[in-house]
């Protein structure tokens, strides 16, 4: 009876994840870039790993604009410019951010613009309820060799990127919660200036 009952759990995790997989990866990417790209504002709590190194981190994002906070830096991005505070030397850098600078600071832009930088498939690997997807950059100047996604089969939400850069730089970043309906001002993605009065001000612009 035990081996009957394995062999029938075994079958319902296998039916399982032919249907999970019946879509496509790049139905799948298109699904969720929608969703993210769509969301009224976007409230994130997330840890990352880089070589060892955890770091704890906030994102508040609504259309183009963002802001993150870590306990190593915090950043603003209003659409046109971005203000990059460091607490460690009490200064913020502002510059004119390319695509690829807006991307390093906000993982969830590989998300919404995947499709014009990446080719996207299914990973080897396999998890219930998930689908884990790789991008691989079109063009052999990206400085990213491979980005990982985990999304969730239900919600279309991402829980987990691994970013691994052309020079073998691993950074994985886990999403402890992600909201896509949060009420976000304007005024959250400009740098508050009355906040850090003494701080200087390097213009890279």
């Amino acid at each position: 009876m035990k081996f009957i009952k394995y062999i029938f759990t075994s079958l319902l995790l296998i039916i399982g994840c032919v249907n999970i997989y019946a879509a496509t990866a790049e139905q799948v990417m298109s699904q969720a870039a929608a969703k993210a790209r769509n969301a009224k504002g976007i409230s994130a709590v997330f840890t990352i790993n880089s070589s060892g190194r955890l770091i704890n981190g906030t994102l508040k994002s609504r259309g183009n604009k963002f802001s993150l906070t870590t306990s190593t830096s915090s950043s603003w991005f209003n659409g046109k410019n971005m203000w990059t505070y460091n607490p460690s030397i009490n200064e913020t850098t502002v510059i004119t951010p390319t695509k690829e600078e807006i991307m390093e600071s906000n993982p969830l832009e590989y998300l919404k613009t995947y499709s014009s930088s990446f080719k996207s498939a299914y990973s080897k690997k396999k998890m219930t309820g998930k689908y884990v997807l790789l991008l691989t950059p079109k063009s052999k100047s990206n400085q990213v060799k491979s980005i990982e996604i985990i999304i969730d089969a239900k919600t279309y939400k991402p829980s987990k990127f691994t970013i691994t850069s052309g020079a073998g730089t691993v950074n994985v970043i886990n999403i402890k919660s992600l909201d896509y309906c949060s009420i976000l001002a304007h005024s959250e993605f400009e740098y508050p200036r009355k906040k850090y009065p003494k701080a200087q001000i390097i213009d890279l612009r």
